[in-house]
C-alpha cells in the first residue's frame, strides 16, 4: 500500500527525469539578537527619542533591544561545523530554500538548541512523517518521528515541489513561501524560528538566482511579540537589572516587548538594502503575528508591480506571501516603511540605498509639455463629524441618551463633542491664494477631503502650496515620480549635527511659506494593461504622518490612461464618480487636541488626555469627515455607470469592510459587494445600480459600524426603465425558520487537551472553563434552520456533506435568472429576519419579523448578482439578520447563499464538486441578545459576574469555524482524487483578519495560506485531494488564544 501511496503522489507532483534533489543542512542554534544593532543617530518618520527608548532601552523592569532567541542557520554538509553566511539583510530569518517545481527538496535538520523545535514547510508537499508539526492527527510510529526534533538529534524531512503549490499563471517566475517551526507555532515563531521559501517555475533560475533579475531581497513585516517567547523568563533574568521586580502581564513591559521590526530590526538598523538605479529588483515579502500586524509597506519614491497590476503599498497580514517586480529609480536613500501609523511611531522602518551605476534610463522623458498646475493651501477650519445633528438612521438627536452616537457627541465638562478645528487641504484659482476655487455639487461630497488632483500618463503635475496653518506641513503623493529634492517627508539614515539639521524645503514648508512642488506621470508609474483606466492614489502632509493625517490633510488622487479624461478631469463614459475615504480620525492624535480641548470643553482643566474615555470620545468613526449618515452629495440615477474610488489611512483599527447595499460592483474582474480596505490600501469600483432607492454605504467592521461609518447613497429614477424586462425563468422556494438552541462550541475537549500535553502545555482554557463565574462552552443562541414546508413541523435533517455547516445556516444555492423566495418564519422571542448579500430586492428595506409570524423574503438573481468575468463560475455571498446586524449576528443568525453562473454553462464542468463553507469568526458574545439568559443558565454565581469586567468580557469572544473550537467542526471529510470548492466567509470586528492555512494541500490560490481573509470577505477556493490522512486547517495568527480557530480535514480512498 505503501509503495502505491507513493506511485500516486510522485505522479501528481509532476516529477520528471530533469527533476533535481537539492540538499539543504539547517541547524538550530541559541543566539543574541539585537534589535537595532546600529546604535548611530537618524532621523526617522513620526519617532522621537522618548518613543524609541521604550522598546530598545532597558532597566530594572525592561529588556530592552538585546533577546536570546533560537535561529535558523545552514550548514555546508552532513557535519554541520561550517556555517553558510546568509545576507545581512535576512537578519534573523532562516535560509533561503529555494526550489524549482518538480524539485525534491531534502531538509537535513538538526538541533543545537535546548528545546525541541522542528522545520515545517508552507507551499510545499509532503507526507505526514515529513509535515513538521505537531497536533493530534491520528498517526503513531514512524509517522510520529517528525513531530519533534529534541536536542542533539537529526531528522531529514522530503518536501516535494507540486505544480500547483508553485507559480500560477498570473504568478510571476518566483514566488514566496515560508518555513518555521510548529511545535507550539506562536511561541516558536516569536522565538525566532522563520524563514523564507522560493518556490519557482522549471527552469526558471540560473545558479539559483531567478532569471532577468539584478538583485532580490526578501522582508518580513511583523510586531515581533518577545512575551510569547520561550526565552521571556531568560531575556528578563539576563537583561532587566532588577528582574525581581518584573511583573510579565503589566501592560506597559509586554509592549516594550513588542519589536516592530523588517527582519527582526527596528527604527531604521535594516543593512544591506542596495541596488543600482535601472536594476531589475525581485522583492519577496511576508508579514506574520497576530492582530496588531496590519501593515502597508510603503516604497517610497518608488513603483512596482504585482501580477501586472501597478502597486506602491502592499499590504501585509499575519502569514500572507506577496511577491513585487520593480525597476529601481531615482538614487539617493529611501525609505521603506509601515504606513500603519502607530506601526511607523515605534519604529517599523528600513532605509534602502539607490546607487546611480551609470545605467541607461528605462524610462521616457517628461519633458513638461502637458503640465498641471494646482494651487493648494492648507488653512484652518472648525469641521463638525455631523451637521445635521441626527443619526440619519434612527431618526434620534447624536446626543439622545444610550444611543452610539452619544460617546462622540456630547460636549461637556471634559469632552469636545462633534466639532473639531482641522487642518484641511483646500484649492485656489492662482498664486495668490485669495481666490478659492468652490465646490459644485459633484464635489460636495468629498467633505474634509483636498482637492481631487488628476493627471493622464506622460503629465507634469505642478503644486504650488500655501501654508496657511501654525506648523510646517507638506505634500506627499503617492502613484507618481518623485525625486529626491521634491519628497514631502524627511528622514536620513546617518545622524546630521544641528547646525546642519535643516529639513529640505519640500518635506517642511513653514507657516506662511509657499512651496511648488512637481511630479511627473510617465508610463512606468501608470495603469497597467490590466489596470483600470484610472488608478486611486492619495496624498497627504508627512512632517509627521501621524498628526498630520489625523489632522485632517488629506487628498485624493487619480492618474489615468492617456486620452482617458474629459478637459475637467472627468472620466469619458462615466456618468458619476465618488471618491470615499473610510477611517477612525484619531484626534488624540491631532496637531490641534490641545486647541480643541480649550475652545470645546467647558472645564478644560480636568480634561486628562490619558484617560481611556476622554481618548474614546475624540475617535471619530468617519467617511470623508461625516459620520451616522450626514454625508451629502450621493446622489446618482439608475442605469448609471458609477465610479468609486475609495483610500484609507490609519493604523490597525482601520480594517474596513465598505458594503454597498442594494448593489453589486466589479473590481478586477470580480463580482463583490463589500470592499476590503487597509491602512494606505486604494480601490476603484465599477457599479451599475438596477433598483431605485436610497441605500447604505457603510463599514460592517461592527465597531466602525456602531461607532457611526455608515452613510447613505441615493439611486434616482431619471428614466423611465423597462424594470420587467429581465426574465427570471427559475424559481426556488426555501422554508427557513430562526431557532433558539443551545450551543456548545466545543462539545469535547480531548482533541484540545491533547495538543497542550503534545505542545508541553498544561494551560486552563478562559474560553471553555466555566471558572467561578464564567459562562463557560455553552451558549443559547439563534440559529437559521431549514424546514421541509410551510408548515415548518418537520426540519430538513442535514446530510453528511451538511455536517460541517455547524452553527452556520443551510448552504442555499441559486443561478444568475431565479428567483428566490424565503418563506421565513420566527420561532424565537425576539424579532429578526433574513437579508442576502449580492441580491436584487424591489425595497431597500428589510422588514423585521415579529416572533410567531411567517413572511416570504423575496431575492432575485441577475447578472450583476453572479461571477464577474475573473471569478469562478460560483461565488458565494452571506445572509444574515438585519434587525440589528451586530446584535443578530453575534447571536447567531448567518448562512451562505452560493450564486453559479447559468446551468447551461456547467455542461463544460460536468463534475459535481465537493462544498464546504467556513465561517471564520470571534463570535462576541458580549453582544448577544441572549448574555443576561446565559450568565443565568451557566454560570455557576450569577449574581458575581460583572459584565464589565475586562477577563470575563474576554472570555466570551468564542474563536470559531462554524461556531466550533479546537478541532471540535466535524464532517470536512473528502476522497483522494475529488475537487473541493471551499467557500470562505469572515465577518466580524478589527480582530477578525484571518489567514487560513492548510495543512498538506493547495488551492487553487498562490499558496496553501488564504491570504487575508478580511471582514466581510467571502471566498472561493478550490482544491484537488491527493493525500489520504487527517490534517489540520487553522487560522495563521501568532496569538495564544487564536489556537482555539482549528479544525481537521479528512481525506480517504474510495
Amino acid at each position: 500500500m505503501k509503495i502505491f501511496l507513493l506511485g500516486i503522489f510522485l505522479i501528481l507532483c509532476g516529477t520528471s527525469a530533469r527533476a533535481k534533489d537539492k540538499h539543504y543542512y539547517i541547524g538550530i542554534v541559541e543566539t543574541t539578537w539585537d534589535y537595532a544593532s546600529d546604535r548611530g543617530e537618524k532621523k526617522l518618520i513620526s519617532v522621537d527619542k522618548e518613543q524609541s527608548n521604550i522598546y530598545l532601552q532597558n532597566g530594572p523592569n525592561r529588556i530592552g533591544r538585546l533577546y536570546k532567541k533560537a535561529i535558523y542557520l545552514q550548514y555546508t554538509d552532513e557535519t554541520f561545523r561550517t556555517i553558510i553566511e546568509k545576507p545581512v539583510w535576512l537578519g534573523f530569518l532562516g535560509p533561503i530554500i529555494k526550489a524549482e517545481t518538480g524539485d525534491r527538496v531534502y531538509v537535513h535538520f538538526k538541533n543545537f538548541a535546548s528545546r525541541p523545535y522542528t522545520f515545517h514547510a508552507h507551499g510545499m508537499t509532503y507526507y505526514k512523517e515529513h509535515e513538521g508539526a505537531i497536533y493530534p492527527d491520528n498517526t503513531t510510529d514512524f509517522q510520529k518521528a517528525d513531530d519533534k526534533v529534541h536536542p542533539g538529534e537529526q531528522y531529514t524531512y522530503i518536501l516535494h515541489a507540486n505544480p500547483e503549490q508553485g507559480p500560477g499563471k498570473e504568478d510571476s517566475n518566483c514566488v514566496t513561501r515560508i518555513y518555521h517551526s510548529h511545535i507550539d507555532a506562536p511561541k516558536d515563531i516569536a522565538s525566532g524560528l522563520i524563514g523564507p521559501l522560493i518556490h519557482c517555475r522549471k527552469d526558471s533560475l540560473d545558479k539559483e538566482k531567478e532569471k532577468n533579475i539584478d538583485q532580490e531581497f526578501v522582508v518580513m513585516f511583523s510586531v515581533v511579540d518577545e512575551n510569547l517567547s520561550w526565552y521571556l523568563e531568560d531575556n528578563i533574568k539576563t537583561y532587566c537589572s532588577e528582574p525581581e521586580k518584573v511583573e510579565p502581564d503589566n501592560e506597559d513591559f509586554k509592549e516594550s516587548n513588542r519589536m516592530y521590526s523588517v527582519n527582526g530590526y527596528s527604527f531604521g538598523s535594516l543593512p544591506g538594502l542596495s541596488m543600482c538605479a535601472e536594476d531589475r529588483v525581485k522583492w519577496y515579502l511576508f508579514g506574520m503575528g497576530n492582530e496588531i500586524d496590519v501593515h502597508a509597506a510603503f516604497f517610497h519614491g518608488q513603483v512596482l508591480t504585482n501580477k501586472n497590476y501597478r502597486i506602491d503599498t502592499i499590504n501585509l497580514f499575519p502569514a500572507t506571501l506577496f511577491d513585487a517586480f520593480m525597476v529601481a529609480q531615482n538614487p539617493g536613500e529611501w525609505m521603506l516603511s509601515c504606513q500603519n501609523l502607530n506601526h511607523l511611531k515605534a519604529g517599523l522602518q528600513a532605509f534602502f540605498r539607490v546607487q546611480d551605476c551609470k545605467k541607461t534610463s528605462s524610462e521616457d522623458a517628461i519633458h513638461g509639455k502637458h503640465v498641471r498646475h494646482y494651487y493648494i493651501a492648507a488653512e484652518e477650519i472648525i469641521w463638525n463629524y455631523a451637521p445635521s445633528g441626527i443619526d440619519t438612521f434612527t431618526k434620534e438627536n447624536l446626543t439622545a441618551p444610550g444611543s452610539a452616537s452619544e460617546v462622540f457627541f456630547t460636549r461637556g465638562s471634559t469632552r469636545i463633542g462633534g466639532s473639531y478645528k482641522k487642518l484641511v487641504y483646500r484649492e485656489y484659482k492662482d498664486a495668490s491664494f485669495t481666490n478659492r476655487k468652490e465646490r459644485g455639487p459633484e464635489e460636495e461630497h468629498l467633505g474634509i477631503l483636498g482637492p481631487v488632483i488628476w493627471a493622464e500618463v506622460g503629465d507634469t503635475i505642478r503644486v504650488t502650496f500655501r501654508n496657511k496653518g501654525a506648523y510646517p506641513l507638506s505634500i506627499e503623493p503617492t502613484g507618481v515620480r518623485v525625486s529626491k529634492s521634491q519628497e514631502g517627508t524627511y528622514y536620513a539614515s546617518h545622524y546630521i549635527s544641528s547646525s546642519e539639521n535643516v529639513p529640505p524645503s519640500a518635506s517642511h514648508v513653514a507657516p506662511k511659506e509657499t512651496f511648488t512642488y512637481e511630479w511627473t506621470v510617465p508610463k512606468e508609474v501608470g495603469p497597467t494593461y490590466k489596470d483600470p483606466v484610472c488608478l486611486t492614489k492619495m496624498y497627504y502632509s508627512a512632517v509627521d504622518p501621524t498628526k498630520d493625517i489625523f489632522t485632517g490633510l488629506i487628498g485624493p488622487m487619480k492618474i489615468c490612461k492617456k486620452g482617458s479624461l474629459l478637459a475637467n478631469g472627468r472620466l469619458k463614459d462615466v456618468d458619476k464618480e465618488f471618491y470615499l475615504f473610510p477611517t477612525v480620525f484619531d484626534e488624540n492624535e491631532s496637531l490641534l487636541l490641545d486647541d480643541n480641548i480649550q475652545m470645546f470643553t467647558t472645564e478644560p482643566n480636568k480634561v486628562d488626555k490619558e484617560n481611556e474615555d476622554f481618548q474614546e470620545s475624540n475617535k471619530m468613526h468617519s467617511m470623508n469627515g461625516f459620520m451616522y449618515g450626514n454625508q451629502p452629495g450621493l446622489n446618482m440615477c439608475q442605469g448609471d455607470s458609477v465610479v468609486w474610488y475609495l483610500f484609507s489611512a490609519g493604523n490597525e483599527v482601520d480594517v474596513h469592510g465598505i458594503y454597498f447595499s442594494g448593489n453589486t460592483y466589479l473590481s478586477r474582474g470580480e463580482r463583490r459587494d463589500t470592499a476590503n480596505l487597509f491602512p494606505q490600501t486604494s480601490l476603484r469600483l465599477f457599479m451599475q445600480p438596477d433598483t431605485a432607492g436610497t441605500f447604505d454605504v457603510e463599514c460592517l467592521t461592527t465597531d466602525h459600524y456602531t461607532g457611526g461609518m455608515k452613510q447613505k447613497y441615493t439611486v434616482n429614477q431619471c428614466k423611465q426603465l423597462n424594470e420587467n424586462s429581465y426574465l427570471y425563468l427559475g424559481e426556488r422556494t426555501y422554508y427557513i425558520a430562526a431557532v433558539e438552541v443551545e450551543w456548545d462550541y466545543s462539545p469535547s475537549r480531548e482533541w484540545e487537551k491533547e495538543l497542550h500535553h503534545s505542545q508541553e502545555r498544561n494551560v486552563s482554557n478562559a474560553f471553555l472553563d466555566k471558572g467561578e463565574f464564567y459562562i463557560g462552552s455553552k451558549y443559547k443562541k439563534v440559529v437559521y434552520r431549514q424546514f421541509t414546508d410551510s408548515t415548518f413541523q418537520v426540519p430538513v435533517q442535514r446530510k453528511a456533506k451538511e455536517e460541517h455547516l455547524g452553527i452556520l445556516g443551510p448552504q442555499l444555492h441559486a443561478d444568475v435568472g431565479d428567483k428566490v423566495n424565503i418563506v421565513f418564519k420566527n420561532t424565537a422571542t425576539r424579532p429578526y429576519s433574513i437579508h442576502a448579500h449580492g441580491v436584487k430586492t424591489e425595497s431597500p428595506t428589510v422588514i423585521p419579523t415579529v416572533p410567531g409570524e411567517t413572511r416570504t423574503y423575496v431575492w432575485k438573481i441577475p447578472e450583476r448578482s453572479g461571477a464577474g468575468i475573473d471569478d469562478s463560475p460560483c461565488i458565494p455571498w452571506v445572509y444574515y439578520s438585519t434587525v440589528d446586524q451586530v446584535k443578530d449576528l453575534y447571536s447567531g443568525l448567518i448562512g451562505p447563499l452560493i450564486v453559479c453562473r447559468k446551468p447551461y454553462l456547467k455542461v463544460f464542468n460536468p463534475i459535481k464538486n465537493l462544498e464546504f463553507s467556513l465561517l471564520f469568526l470571534v463570535f462576541d458574545e458580549n453582544e448577544s441578545w441572549y448574555l443576561d439568559d446565559n450568565i443565568k443558565t451557566y454560570s455557576d454565581h450569577p449574581e458575581k459576574v460583572d459584565k464589565a469586567n475586562d477577563e470575563f468580557i474576554e472570555s466570551n469572544k468564542m474563536h470559531a469555524i462554524n461556531g466550533r473550537m479546537f478541532g471540535n467542526l466535524q464532517g470536512l471529510t473528502m476522497h483522494v482524487g475529488d475537487e473541493v470548492n471551499w467557500y470562505l466567509m469572515g465577518m466580524g470586528n478589527e480582530i477578525d483578519l484571518h489567514t487560513v492555512h492548510f495543512h498538506g494541500h493547495n488551492e487553487n490560490k498562490e499558496a496553501n495560506i488564504f491570504q487575508k481573509l478580511k471582514i466581510t470577505e467571502r471566498l472561493l477556493l478550490q482544491m484537488k485531494s491527493f493525500n489520504s490522512r487527517s490534517w489540520v486547517l487553522h487560522k495563521d495568527l501568532i496569538v495564544c488564544k487564536t489556537t482555539a480557530i482549528k479544525t481537521l480535514y479528512y481525506e480517504e480512498w474510495y
